[in-house]
């Protein structure tokens, strides 16, 4: 951020010479010409990026993002192959106005990065089900969506596994974790996942990742993980 401090005019003594004046007027006018530029150069990264954003949405390559430094645009994200990051390059590339392209794309290529997206997605949500029951929650489609993207694109052979914690009968959690898998994977089938790329498998609380005497844990506990097994 640029800072620039200018003479105010009523403050100034116009006592002074004529040259100390006109030195004053003449910092004044610099501190205001740094600052038009400064703010038009904001402008045109925010209008750069703004367009760059756009054109990669109308592709729906809406798995990367972009980060613009004046006309330079820097990409990141995961690609479901290298003619997808190849493309989202070409479209930012593109764009009026950008002198450069940084593509900093991974690529699902391999079962430990196709491990690394799913469980990025569900770090940041959990999928959800109805309170003791094996129907999913509405809230949890979208995540959902994404999770069957990731699993389309890296080719790999995925086991859903299911978890509870410790409340009540082990086996009758050990039955809801499995539906609970189930019900996850069928979805998944629906959302154009092949059927030989999914296991489901319920756990019930024999792996939890939390203490259970805490409500916290508890809730850590009940959850639905994503495991890459091997090649589709």
């Amino acid at each position: 951020m640029l800072n620039c401090t200018c003479p105010r005019l009523d403050h100034m003594d116009f006592g002074r010479s004529h040259f100390e004046i006109g030195t004053a007027l003449g910092a004044g006018l610099l501190c205001l010409i740094f600052v038009c530029l400064f703010s038009h150069a904001s402008s045109i990264e925010e209008d750069i990026g703004t367009r760059v954003v756009a054109a990669i949405a109308d592709e729906d390559m809406y798995w990367s993002s972009v980060d613009v430094d004046g006309q330079f645009v820097r990409l990141g994200g995961v690609a479901p192959d290298f003619r997808a990051r190849d493309a989202v390059e070409a479209k930012a590339a593109g764009v009026f106005g950008v002198t450069g392209v940084d593509n900093q794309i991974e690529v699902l290529s391999s079962g430990e990065s196709c491990q690394r997206v799913l469980n990025e997605y569900l770090s940041d949500e959990q999928i959800l089900f109805r309170t003791g029951r094996d129907e999913l929650s509405p809230a949890s489609f979208e995540l959902l969506d994404m999770l069957a993207m990731t699993v389309r694109t890296c080719g790999a052979k995925v086991e859903i596994a299911g978890h509870t914690d410790n409340k009540g009968d082990s086996e009758i959690n050990r039955e809801l974790s499995q539906r609970r898998a189930e019900v996850v994977r069928d979805h998944m089938i629906k959302r154009g996942v092949g059927k030989a790329a999914l296991v489901a498998r319920g756990y019930g609380e024999d792996q939890p990742l939390a203490d259970n005497t805490s409500s916290d844990g508890r809730e850590r506990n009940r959850r639905i993980e994503f495991r890459v097994i091997g090649n589709a």
